[in-house]
């Protein structure tokens, strides 16, 4: 299956958009916090250019915490992404995995290397079948996610970015203020930080 998403940037206080939500009849179904430590090739020398190409071929170590329980994965996630370094639709391997220290020193010992680490606090909110779910990443800011889980098999580009576009004004129609951007990319933007790329 063919999944998009849209992450965009949140240019308001979190709780105005918690507001915003509450008030278009949006409850909170979620809400905890993510580790993700991302791993790379270590063979790789880290550009602006192809950070987007790395981050491809990365490993997450992922914790998630949600109700005090703690769940660990390990993730890949299979970005398909266009000229433009948009992501187009994304596919998740996912290995429930409980000691991600082992894990990590098995894959340093295979040629990866700590990356970059994404820490967020995320909260969302539902409303007939549509999640809406902010982040408050570490050291970046507010964004908010908005999963499409309609299969996007053998669509197109141009009917993907369509369907961005349209799922981004979803957002606008809540009242919440948001950047043009759609396609926020959290670790992207905090590697560039990180290297002072």
């Amino acid at each position: 299956m063919r999944q998009i998403e849209i992450t965009v940037r949140l240019v308001e206080k979190v709780e105005e958009a918690v507001a915003k939500l509450e008030s278009m009849g949006f409850r909170k179904i979620r809400e905890g916090d993510i580790d993700d430590i991302y791993l790379a090739n270590s063979t790789l020398e880290i550009k602006k250019e192809n950070i987007s190409e790395i981050l491809k071929h990365s490993v997450l170590l992922r914790r998630i915490t949600i109700n005090d329980e703690e769940v660990k994965k390990i993730t890949y996630k299979n970005k398909e992404l266009d000229a433009n370094g948009d992501v187009i639709a994304e596919q998740k391997i996912n290995l429930d995995y409980e000691d991600l220290d082992k894990a990590e020193q098995l894959f340093k010992c295979l040629g990866l290397y700590n990356l970059v680490e994404v820490k967020y606090h995320f909260s969302t909110y539902e409303k007939d079948g549509k999640e809406f779910s902010i982040h408050e990443v570490e050291n970046l800011g507010t964004v908010m996610e908005y999963e499409n889980n309609e299969d996007f098999t053998g669509k197109s580009t141009e009917e993907i970015k369509v369907v961005k576009i349209k799922m981004q004004q979803e957002i606008r129609d809540c009242g919440i203020s948001i950047t043009d951007e759609y396609d926020v990319k959290k670790a992207l933007e905090l590697i560039i930080k990180k290297y002072c790329l």
